[in-house]
């Protein structure tokens, strides 16, 4: 088995983990830079996904290899979610994997999250293109809204975001909402976006 590689890149990223423990009320600007850290290292997965279940002796060996490789990038992502606490909250979650720290970390600062994810959510349904912006622009800051919603808990049916999308284009569009929602198209986020930067 290799041993992972840490780059130049990966090690200058993380370097912003250690401006700040986990207090508390910076829960949600230090779970944003943990995601950063972590997508770039592709290890991300493992704050979403709990580890896959002890698989049978006769699995297929690329089974059994992905399983190996979710347990050796849980236990880095647990030491380094574990470094980025208060000594007094790694007392509290030394024995836990990055999954659970996660749910229960939530729950924890549960207040401080309510209130980002109200707040968020009321900017992403106030949102308005005005006309002559850029449809482009527009799609890919409601775009980035849903994401900022996932991370706090809240997450979108498709059908949900493409309404609210389509809500908050300007008159110039009325014919394409039309066509959209008369023609019953079921469309992903990002073919919208296409559909609406050909218009």
């Amino acid at each position: 088995m290799t041993t992972p590689t840490i780059t130049t890149s990966s090690l200058t990223i993380r370097s912003i983990l250690e401006k700040e423990k986990l207090s508390g009320p910076n829960f949600l600007d230090l779970f944003r830079q943990l995601r950063i850290v972590l997508k770039l290292e592709k290890k991300d997965y493992v704050l979403d996904e709990p580890i896959p279940e002890e698989l049978p002796a006769n699995v297929a060996k690329a089974l059994k290899d992905a399983r190996l490789k979710h347990v050796n990038d849980l236990t880095e992502v647990d030491c380094i979610m574990l470094a980025t606490m208060t000594p007094e909250l790694q007392k509290s979650f030394e024995f836990h994997e990055a999954f659970e720290m996660m749910e229960q970390i939530r729950v924890m600062f549960q207040v401080q999250t309510k209130k980002k994810w109200f707040e968020t959510l009321n900017v992403f349904i106030g949102c308005k293109m005005t006309g002559g912006s850029s449809v482009n622009t527009h799609v890919l800051k409601m775009n980035a809204y849903i994401k900022q919603l996932a991370l706090l808990g809240f997450l979108f049916r498709d059908e949900l975001e493409t309404d609210v999308i389509l809500a908050s284009l300007p008159k110039s569009f009325n014919q394409f909402v039309m066509n959209f929602t008369m023609n019953d198209w079921e469309r992903s986020l990002s073919e919208l976006h296409n559909m609406l930067k050909k218009c």
